[in-house]
């Protein structure tokens, strides 16, 4: 049975991000993801400026640019009867307003061979099944390779942590009353997505978020000429329109003018991907002596456009609590609990109150009067309420 100084389950932005920032520190390091990178991933694949400047200190940008990221600075959010408002993304003193688009399969690739290049060990399908627990703590965890026919095997750790997102395996076995819900209710939330070839002119540097009778629609470039179509709806519209996607899309999506004519003659280039039924809000950060970071932490409402940076900048932060507890070969009652204190203060606020807005998003003639209103201030609201939740202007530093 070997031991590391760290073990974390998940290579995705945050559990990439924090092994190659523990491993830059010295730390031994071992990142297990249960899929085999690149890789799709349903996600709005929106970076605000934040997410930009852990992505910067990171040391990827360039990488990213080079594999065509594309660069926004501006939101437009349109009602179902054709009201719409327009506004710059928020400004963050010494780093601009400048958002990135960017698909999964990419953005996570060049994260995991960070970690790699930093000196973390990583394993590709190999999957976290259990914590290891030792006098109700976790000490580790229990591994088994994808498609495999032996047995598990146990890695200890001084420091475990679950960044493999809001199903994650460690937080199901810890607590999994925190987890999404294993069945749907009509007002479920369930997550679409589809990448459509779209003329970049049709876009430019914009993001936008679209409403519809059910729920929402997010659009914005990434790579390859291409745009992300992301679209949360609720389980009884998705179930009016038969369960398709296309239906969906056709039925109640294109019925929002705006949304309509940028998609006109716009081929669907790849599958739909879908995951549901979702819940959303803050969970737990800690538990058991393990750190959770990412959707494991907490779970952000999609349109708010926060999640990956949410993601980054928890692994930023985890990553200090994570070097503390590895040097002392445990985590504390005292250091978790300053972590999770930490976390709340960072995360909690924003998670909370795009979750109250969010249920403006759930039927369409509230969106009209949302969109009146909106309109009616100029656009004020809306990079707050939209656009950005804002993790702290001091996320990013004036150098970056």
């Amino acid at each position: 049975m070997s031991r590391v100084d760290l073990v974390v389950a998940g290579g995705g932005p945050a559990g990439a991000a924090l092994a190659a920032l523990a491993a830059d520190a010295g730390a031994r390091v071992v990142v297990v993801e249960k899929q085999s990178f690149p890789r799709d991933k349903l996600c709005g694949e929106f970076v605000s400026v934040e997410g930009r400047g852990v992505l910067q200190r990171l040391g990827v940008m360039d990488e990213l640019v080079a594999a065509g990221a594309t660069r926004m600075d501006s939101i437009r959010l349109t009602s179902l009867r054709g009201r719409e408002v327009r506004a710059p993304l928020p400004w963050v003193e010494g780093a601009g307003r400048e958002a990135i688009g960017i698909s999964r399969r990419v953005l996570d690739a060049v994260l995991l061979e960070r970690a790699g290049r930093a000196g973390a060990e990583v394993r590709q399908r190999v999957e976290a099944i259990a914590p290891i627990l030792e006098h109700d703590r976790v000490a580790g965890l229990r591994l088994r390779a994808v498609g495999g026919s032996g047995g598990s095997e146990s890695l200890l750790a001084g420091v475990t942590v679950a960044a493999d997102g809001r199903r994650s395996a460690l937080a199901r076995a810890l607590h999994p009353a925190l987890c999404d819900p294993a069945r749907s209710a009509p007002r479920s939330w369930f997550g679409l997505e589809a990448h459509f070839d779209i003329d970049p002119q049709r876009l430019g540097r914009r993001i936008e978020l679209h409403l519809f009778d059910g729920g929402y629609a997010g659009l914005g470039p990434v790579e390859r000429g291409r745009a992300n179509l992301c679209l949360m709806v609720t389980v009884r519209a998705l179930r009016a329109c038969g369960g398709s996607p296309d239906r969906l899309l056709s039925e109640r999506v294109r019925r929002n003018p705006a949304l309509a004519a940028i998609l006109d003659d716009a081929p669907r280039a790849t599958d739909w991907k879908s995951i549901g039924p979702l819940r959303f809000g803050v969970r737990r950060p800690t538990s058991a002596g393990a750190l959770f970071v990412g959707d494991a932490a907490g779970t952000i409402d999609p349109y708010s456009g926060e999640g990956i940076s949410h993601a980054l900048r928890g692994a930023e932060m985890a990553a200090r609590f994570a070097l503390r507890a590895a040097a002392e070969g445990r985590v504390s009652d005292r250091l978790a609990s300053e972590y999770r204190d930490a976390w709340l203060r960072a995360f909690a606020p924003a998670t909370r109150r795009v979750r109250r807005i969010g249920w403006l998003l759930e039927n369409w003639w509230i969106g009209e009067i949302t969109g009146g209103a909106v309109s009616a201030l100029g656009g004020r609201l809306l990079p707050s309420l939209i656009a950005a939740t804002r993790t702290g202007t001091a996320a990013v530093p004036a150098n970056d």
